[in-house]
C-alpha cells in the first residue's frame, strides 16, 4: 500500500512542465541537419579509432626493429640507424595523435552547431554533459597515448644500447 504522505507531498501541478518545442527547421533541411549530426559523430569514432590505430602501430614497430636488431647479427652502425629510426617514429605518431585530436575538436564543434538548430529537448540533453570534464578526458586520454609511444620508445632505446657497445 502506498504511503499517502508521500503521495500528497508528490503533486505534479507542484513539478515545473517541460515544454517541448520543434526546431523551426522543414522537414529537408531538419533531414540535413541530423545527417551532419550523424556524420560529425561518425568523424568523432573514426579519428578516435585512427588514435587507437597510430598508438598501436607505433608499439608493433618498435618491437619489430628491435627484434629485428636483436634476431641478427646487426653492426653498431645499423643499431644506430634503428635506433633514429625510432625516435622518427615516436615523432610522426604523436604528431597524428595531436592532428586527430584536433580535428574530433572541430567535429565537436560542428556538433554544438548542429545541436543548436534542433528541438529545445536536443539541446536540454546534450547540454546535460558537461564540456570540461569531457575536455579532461579527452586531454587524459591523449596524455596517456604520448606516454604510452614516449614508454615503448624509450624501452626499445634501452634494448638496443647494449647491441651499440
Amino acid at each position: 500500500m502506498a504511503n499517502t504522505d508521500t503521495m500528497e507531498e508528490f503533486d505534479e501541478d507542484d513539478q515545473e512542465v517541460f515544454e517541448i518545442e520543434p526546431s523551426n527547421l522543414d522537414d529537408s533541411t531538419h533531414t540535413e541537419v541530423i545527417a551532419l549530426y550523424a556524420d560529425a559523430q561518425d568523424n568523432i569514432r573514426f579519428s578516435k579509432n585512427l588514435q587507437w590505430r597510430a598508438m598501436s602501430g607505433a608499439i608493433v614497430l618498435f618491437v619489430l626493429l628491435v627484434l629485428s636488431c636483436r634476431l641478427t647479427d646487426s653492426g653498431a652502425t645499423l643499431v644506430n640507424s634503428v635506433i633514429c629510426a625510432s625516435f622518427l617514429v615516436s615523432a610522426g605518431a604523436i604528431y597524428s595523435l595531436a592532428i586527430l585530436q584536433s580535428w574530433q575538436g572541430t567535429e565537436r564543434e560542428k556538433i554544438k552547431e548542429v545541436v543548436g538548430k534542433l528541438s529545445n529537448l536536443s539541446t536540454l540533453v546534450y547540454g546535460l554533459r558537461s564540456r570540461m570534464e569531457a575536455n579532461v578526458h579527452r586531454f587524459i586520454l591523449l596524455t596517456f597515448m604520448i606516454a604510452g609511444v614516449l614508454g615503448a620508445n624509450y624501452f626499445a632505446v634501452v634494448l638496443l644500447m647494449p647491441l651499440v657497445e
